[in-house]
């Protein structure tokens, strides 16, 4: 059994051309994760497996670039060949409040029974079959978890969105594979307080965690990926590479 993550999403902020908005496929033997739903992704996750095979989803928070397609699942799986089949969503307290307001008064009963919220917090640990995730709490305007994911004695860790904060690296402490935000460059700063990650504090974050390899992610599709890796190789020791939809990692 191997530990592997598929980008499904990799654009932060709103999509790019080739790029739908954050959407991570985690699995491992016949357990699979999908770890936010941004904009777009849905299309991507279809290209991999069928939308029954998941087990379960992790929101790190609902900005729509993280949760949008959630709607989308949602239909697909209440309108699936096979039938209607409910899905556990892991996501901070209010979260299902939020996207059901969202839906006309007719369809939230629906939206809230086929897609089962069970509220989560940084300190949490989840067990979705071969997979431990442990919560960490990220630093983003919003209440946002990172996500630590071991199974088989290897271990990924996703910053989701967040500024440079201890939480998250601890959350990445000697992770296999650090799966990290770098939203802006360095040099086109200085950039809000609190908010997002530069490629260049992407890079620190990675090497005080002193994680085995780091892939950037949520780079706005404005900005050149090959800058972004230029300024987190600068701060760590650690392989960087930039994630792109559609590529598949073995932990």
């Amino acid at each position: 059994m191997s530990l592997t993550l598929r980008v499904c999403g990799s654009a932060g902020v709103h999509p790019g051309p080739d790029q739908a908005c954050s959407s991570y496929l985690v699995a491992a033997g016949e357990t699979r994760l999908l770890m936010d739903v941004g904009n777009g992704s849905l299309t991507r996750l279809q290209q991999t497996v069928d939308v029954a095979d998941l087990d379960a989803v992790l929101l790190s928070h609902t900005h729509p670039d993280h949760c949008v397609d959630l709607y989308g699942l949602y239909f697909a799986r209440r309108f699936h060949p096979e039938g209607p089949t409910p899905l556990t969503v892991y996501a901070p307290a209010g979260s299902e409040a939020q996207l059901a307001g969202l839906l006309p008064e007719s369809a939230q009963e629906g939206f809230r029974g086929l897609l089962r919220f069970v509220p989560v917090a940084a300190g949490d640990t989840v067990t979705v079959g071969a997979l431990t995730v442990r919560l960490h709490e990220a630093l983003h305007p919003v209440e946002t978890v990172a996500a630590r994911i071991e199974a088989d004695g290897r271990t990924l860790a996703y910053s989701a969105d967040t500024a440079p904060c201890d939480d998250v690296v601890t959350a990445a402490r000697d992770a296999d594979l650090f799966l990290c935000e770098a939203t802006w460059r360095e040099a086109d700063g200085p950039h809000p307080k609190g908010v997002h990650c530069s490629g260049r504090q992407a890079g620190e974050l990675a090497e005080r965690a002193s994680v085995g390899r780091l892939l950037l992610t949520h780079i706005t599709p404005t900005v050149d990926s090959r800058e972004i890796v230029a300024e987190a190789t600068e701060a760590t020791s650690a392989p960087v590479a930039a994630a792109a939809d559609g590529l598949e990692v073995r932990v």
